[in-house]
């Protein structure tokens, strides 16, 4: 690991003992949404390392609405930063709020606070538009390892942009998934494959249709299995014997 990485990671690991105690006594204050936003803006500035003045863009106007934030990087806006006040639960509402924002603008990354809970979400340019969650971390988390929370915030900090590292978390997380493997499994190719191995092992020659429903059904955790599956589990079946 490179030097300025190192040092970016103890930053930000003295950095959340301090503001652990800055959240918990802004919860206690019921802090409201613009005390919330300068507690954010600290954030983004002590532990992430960006600078405020050139990098942080407030109150940025989108189609006649506000984002509370945007994170600049090299002159182009890298994310979207949506704050609820601190003692807001996050929802699926300010989710969608925030990604609409991004999308409208066209910026990948969205990170929507309340300046305890701080949740990543990448953009998904299709139709419709969705995201994908990449990652969760509470500053006053008890239950997070420290440097797993470390580790994680570090990845949206300035020192992390040198070498896109964001993104090749993004990646390495997305190709890794139970999603991505299923898709490949239930392809085409590989259960042809499959069924070749499976015919060769037991002298049956199975249909491409039962191949698939055989992982679905008998070998797929549940949590993977979702309406994509179940669109190729149907392509699969109009392949059979193909």
């Amino acid at each position: 690991m490179a030097v300025y990485q190192d040092k970016a990671k103890e930053r930000i690991s003295r950095g959340l003992r301090k503001f652990r105690g800055i959240v918990d006594r802004a919860r206690a204050a019921n802090a409201n949404e613009s005390d919330t936003r300068m507690i954010v803006s600290s954030v983004i500035a002590d532990l992430l390392g960006w600078d405020p003045f050139t990098n942080l863009t407030g109150e940025y106007r989108i189609k006649g609405t506000y984002a509370d934030f945007c994170l600049k990087n090299d002159g182009e806006y890298l994310a979207v930063i949506e704050v609820k006040a601190i003692g807001t639960k996050l929802s699926t509402k300010h989710v969608y709020q925030a990604v609409t924002y991004a999308a409208n603008e066209g910026i990948d990354w969205v990170i929507l606070t309340n300046g305890d809970d701080w949740n990543l979400y990448r953009v998904v340019f299709g139709k419709p538009i969705t995201q994908d969650i990449v990652f969760e971390v509470s500053l006053s988390d008890d239950e997070m390892k420290p440097k797993a929370k470390s580790d994680l915030l570090y990845l949206l900090s300035a020192e992390a942009q040198r070498k896109n590292e964001l993104q090749g978390y993004y990646d390495k997380k997305a190709a890794l998934c139970g999603f991505s493997v299923a898709k490949v499994l239930l392809g085409v190719p590989m259960l042809t494959k499959l069924r070749s191995e499976m015919r060769s092992s037991t002298g049956y020659r199975l249909g491409l249709d039962e191949l698939a429903t055989i992982l679905v059904e008998d070998v797929f955790r549940p949590e993977v299995q979702g309406g994509e599956t179940a669109r190729l589990i149907k392509k699969a079946a109009a392949a059979k014997n193909g």
